[in-house]
């Protein structure tokens, strides 16, 4: 019997915390300042393509970069590149960026694009030499 009871209560534990942040997300009242349509979200990762012609970015993201996304880019977006402002075609395949976005009909469209300097490369500490 007493071992029931445990099973019982581990399970409950267990059920509470995976339904947890559903209910408390559901409690909470929608957002009157925040538009319906225009859903936020940001992402960091590495720009894999660039076009110009359509006006978009994909960047790659997570783990191992699995997750590409998209990114509309619009006269709206706020693009900086190393700390200066910039234009889509300042964007190159391979740089690491920053970006935010919301989700307008179907698409991801970039409100801030930001292009982050490369880290500086590591020197080893010089050597002492003995005599």
């Amino acid at each position: 019997m007493g071992r029931m009871a445990n099973l019982l209560l581990v399970i409950a534990v267990m059920l509470t915390i995976a339904t947890g942040p559903g209910w408390v997300q559901a409690q909470m009242p929608a957002s009157p300042a925040a538009p319906a349509s225009a859903l936020p979200g940001s992402l960091e990762g590495t720009v894999k393509k660039v076009d110009a012609s359509t006006g978009t970015v994909r960047v790659s993201s997570g783990l191992f970069g699995l997750f590409p996304r998209t990114l509309e880019v619009t006269g709206e977006t706020q693009v900086q590149v190393e700390g200066r402002q910039g234009t889509l075609m300042d964007v190159h395949e391979g740089a690491k960026v920053k970006a935010a976005y919301e989700l307008r009909q179907g698409k991801n469209v970039a409100t801030r694009l930001e292009v982050v300097a490369p880290p500086a490369p590591k020197t080893p500490p010089p050597t002492m030499k003995t005599q």
